[in-house]
């Protein structure tokens, strides 16, 4: 872990202060070398890297900046001065109530910390929707894309674990508000409320034709994403399954299959719906795609290893390595049996096309393997919102309505945040953010009063934290009919 912290520390010198007086997103002009693999685009992989990296600093400068504060304390404009050094430094200032408390009996560096944590993600949450960064708004170009290869929408369920919050923008390089990601700890999604997201979606084809009519003929795509360590398999991998691959997997499965049957046993209609199963070693990003037969089905044994292939494919033209990967998932049929996964090896094929972008951006970038292998969130993110978090290890976030019902994903968020920030003195920031329609009447008002209740059961359920200052929340809201960012809600802790 030494030889993780070091770098990043080199990396973050390299961009701080960060220039936020700005009006749009300036990512980082540097030279870099030519992609390694034919089906990478090294100018997408230099903006890539020059998002997460000044996105990242955002939150690790924090530590190094109030540190300054606590030099400077005693000063007779201390609070003035301490703004102005906020500013420069981090881009924000601190209401100054705020800052006059945290000096009362001396300056409180545990209260200041979860504060700039929680103005720092305001600030990214305004950069995220409003100058779009990462172009993951433009879909339409997509969207037909995927319609041509059979599927109108496509449902993500990643593990909760932070090492895995780019699953979607990174790994697979889609747009962002072209895919439903509902993250929870070991992919152990809920399957009621993904049947009644696909009614609405199914309900705004009927209706609305939107994205395409009911008469065509394509699918949902319900994806389930495990992981797992090739480095360190039994401390590395998902700790929701206790580092066991093989159980994470299956466990995976087994709800990918619940909710296709679901459907079909309520609506008739299973044929409607396809299933994948991808695992994401969390060291480099590269997949296993399980393959499914020719009825769909799969198998956990049958999978393509994509960073075998990216060696594989990586001194041929880009048509030989799509060739290649196209031929990696083919399956024989069964004699008299028609091939009904083929749309669906087809989509994944393009997934795997996508990751060996992201493999090579990881070669290119991190030597082939991430530094920091293990958990290095920087907060946790509660709630059904958090579209901004696109970042591999900034959150650990998990999809929940209620407290009650997520309380496990939250045990298994606080548990990697003892190890993380209590372990240093540092307190556990907790973001619990909501989204609603700003069209329907009282939206608003329902989502503010589900954050709050689930903001006070935060802290009666992990009093010992909060009670000693070391877990702090903030609530936030979010109109998703926009692309407007989350705001706080007044009156939160």
């Amino acid at each position: 872990m030494t030889r993780g912290r070091s770098r990043r520390e080199a990396a973050l010198s390299k961009l701080a202060p960060i220039p936020y007086k700005r009006k749009s997103v300036q990512f980082v002009e540097k030279q870099t070398a030519n992609s390694g693999h034919p089906l990478a685009d090294g100018h997408e992989n230099a903006q890539l890297r020059a998002y997460e990296l000044a996105s990242k600093a955002r939150f690790d400068n924090i530590e190094a900046v109030l540190q300054k504060l606590k030099q400077g304390y005693g000063r007779s404009n201390f609070v003035d001065w301490a703004n102005a050094t906020l500013q420069a430094e981090l881009g924000f200032k601190l209401p100054q109530t705020v800052l006059a408390d945290a000096c009362i009996g001396g300056l409180n560096l545990t209260k200041l910390y979860t504060q700039c944590v929680f103005e720092q993600f305001l600030a990214f949450s305004k950069e995220f929707f409003e100058q779009d960064p990462l172009k993951g708004q433009e879909i339409k170009a997509t969207s037909k894309l995927i319609q041509q290869m059979g599927y109108h929408a496509i449902g993500v369920a990643p593990c909760a674990d932070g090492r895995l919050a780019h699953f979607v923008s990174y790994i697979l390089r889609l747009p962002y508000a072209l895919v439903r990601r509902k993250a929870h700890a070991g992919a152990m999604f809920d399957v009621s409320e993904s049947v009644r997201n696909w009614v609405f979606t199914e309900h705004l084809r009927f209706r609305e034709g939107v994205p395409n009519s009911a008469d065509e003929p394509t699918k949902f795509l319900k994806v389930a994403s495990y992981h797992f360590s090739k480095s360190d398999p039994t401390h590395q991998g998902c700790a929701a399954h206790g580092s066991d691959d093989e159980k994470a997997a299956q466990a995976a499965l087994n709800k990918l299959i619940e909710f296709k049957q679901a459907i079909e046993d309520r609506f008739g209609c299973g044929a409607t719906v396809d299933i994948a199963l991808i695992g994401v070693n969390t060291d480099d990003d590269s997949l296993r795609v399980h393959i499914p037969d020719e009825c769909g089905q799969v198998d956990l044994a049958s999978f393509v290893d994509t960073h075998q292939l990216y060696q594989q494919t990586l001194n041929v033209d880009a048509e030989q390595a799509r060739r290649e990967i196209v031929n990696s998932l083919w399956v024989r049929s069964r004699q008299g049996r028609r091939d009904q996964a083929a749309n669906l090896r087809k989509v994944l094929a393009w997934f795997i096309e996508r990751n060996m972008a992201q493999i090579d951006y990881v070669h290119q970038y991190e030597s082939g393997c991430y530094s920091d292998i293990g958990h290095a969130e920087r907060f946790i993110g509660i709630g059904s919102g958090f579209r901004e978090v696109q970042l591999r290890n900034l959150t650990y976030y998990s999809f929940l309505e209620t407290l009650e019902e997520g309380m496990d994903d939250v045990k298994v968020g606080i548990k990697i945040f003892k190890k993380l920030n209590v372990a240093k003195m540092l307190p556990i920031p907790v973001i619990v953010g909501f989204e609603y329609d700003g069209r329907v009447p009282g939206s608003k008002d329902r989502a503010a009063k589900k954050a709050q209740r689930v903001e006070q059961l935060v802290h009666k359920r992990f009093a010992d934290l909060s009670q000693t200052g070391m877990l702090q929340t903030m609530c936030t809201l979010r109109d998703y009919t926009t692309n407007r960012p989350a705001f706080r809600l007044d009156g939160t802790t």
